[in-house]
């Protein structure tokens, strides 16, 4: 070798992104903004620091379906998904819950479809996995609750991040998901039926993460190539919401919804369905390794 050192700290931080590049991706409105101006498809939205003020634009946001969040946040805290209609009192609720997270919040437009994490490493998108929501598949015998056990035995599931799935929790999160669909954790769902504790598809609060790599159209990686690059990332973690993952992207059949400074990789390399895309060697070759 050439006796040269590099640090990687934490997930991906390297010298292949400047200090710059994670201050503009911890700032996700200045990051949509970026995107906007480079042509890359992204939510309509709008941007509050006052609650007094997002409060007033209630009428705005009754039509159609709204996501409401800290202007900063990791994990999914503090964001809110509103359904279509909503009443002021749940609006005021997630406005705050936001709020509660950060001094500025967002409120923009629900993109339907599912969620793709793209990494891209250089220029190149090496990984893309879709991330399921926390969930249980009944079995027509056990209760929500044993089947959350069961399900919390693999051993890729942990707490604390240490693991490549989290541990689904029961917590007033979920059990407020399950009251809004008439369910309890002592309800006994049918064989093969679904359900569903969270509406965010974190993994680190129990989501699924499923290979996607070889069946999103090549456009789509193209697309977070872009995003990457716009915002002048080497290692870049960019989520899209996808309509349909299998046809070409149009300007309404997707949106950027983010854009992850210092990803994670072993979402990448052990899913909880698919095969493991080995990721780190990229970023030892981007490293010159």
């Amino acid at each position: 070798g050439d006796g040269r050192t590099e640090y990687i700290q934490e997930a991906t931080r390297t010298s292949a992104d400047s200090y710059i590049t994670g201050f503009l991706l911890g700032n996700k409105w200045v990051g949509k903004r970026i995107l906007k101006e480079a042509g890359v498809a992204v939510p309509e939205g709008k941007l509050y620091s006052i609650e007094a003020a997002a409060l007033a634009d209630f009428p705005h946001f009754q039509e159609g379906q709204w996501v409401v969040k800290p202007k900063t946040t990791n994990f999914g805290v503090g964001i809110t998904l509103l359904s279509e209609n909503v009443i002021e009192d749940d609006f005021r609720v997630a406005v705050a819950r936001a709020f509660s997270e950060d001094e500025t919040i967002i409120i923009e437009r629900f993109v339907p479809g599912i969620e793709c994490r793209f990494l891209v490493i250089g220029d190149e998108c090496v990984a893309v996995l879709h991330r399921v929501p926390a969930n249980v598949v009944g079995d027509g015998q056990h209760t929500i609750s044993q089947l959350v056990e069961i399900k919390n035995t693999d051993p890729r599931r942990g707490t604390g991040y240490r693991t490549p799935l989290e541990k689904i929790a029961l917590g007033d999160v979920e059990l407020a998901e399950l009251a809004s669909q008439g369910l309890t954790l002592d309800s006994v769902p049918e064989h093969n039926q679904q359900i569903f504790l969270r509406r965010n598809s974190n993994i680190s609060t129990g989501g699924d993460s499923i290979d996607y790599t070889d069946k999103v159209h090549p456009d789509y990686k193209a697309i977070a190539v872009k995003a990457a690059h716009a915002v002048g990332s080497n290692i870049c973690g960019v989520d899209i919401i996808l309509s349909d993952f299998s046809s070409s992207p149009s300007p309404t059949n997707h949106g950027v919804i983010e854009l992850n400074y210092n990803p994670v990789l072993y979402f990448h390399d052990y899913p909880f369905e698919g095969e493991n895309r080995h990721t780190a060697r990229y970023v030892l070759d981007l490293l010159g390794f």
